[in-house]
């Protein structure tokens, strides 16, 4: 079962650690992706942080699932004419009538407007590379 709720604290230690992985430069393949062995290392400092809240690799490839699909989706929109970006609420910025247009042939991507992405620099910083 890969589904748990994270506590706030799990996910920036999660992402500190995700981020050290690719300061580190050893963790990705040529082209770009992560190697399979990074989930291992993630989970073991996990474990050293959280001991007792039982995080496993099913759980961190999950999350950073996640993630990556909403890192994608965000830069996507951003890229988008009528799309900003609100550094300070860390929140899409969109005129009204560019959102209902927009929403209309993405309906599943609509509570992207009013939902904060205060990790959208860090996934950007670990993901940009990591394109399929």
């Amino acid at each position: 079962m890969a589904h748990r709720r994270w506590r706030e604290e799990e996910e920036d230690t999660l992402l500190t650690n995700l981020t050290s992985l690719v300061d580190q430069g050893v963790w990705r393949t040529n082209n770009g992706h992560f190697k399979p062995s990074y989930l291992g290392v993630l989970t073991n400092e996990m474990k050293v942080s959280f001991p007792r809240a039982g995080i496993n690799e099913i759980h961190i490839e999950a999350k950073i699932k996640k993630w990556k699909s909403d890192y994608r989706i965000l830069d996507a929109m951003l890229r988008r004419p009528g799309f900003g970006w609100n550094p300070n609420e860390n929140k899409l910025v969109v005129e009204n009538e560019i959102w209902n247009e927009f929403v209309q042939d993405h309906r599943f991507q609509r509570h992207f407007r009013d939902k904060q992405f205060p990790h959208f620099n860090r996934w950007a910083y670990c993901f940009v590379a990591d394109e399929n």
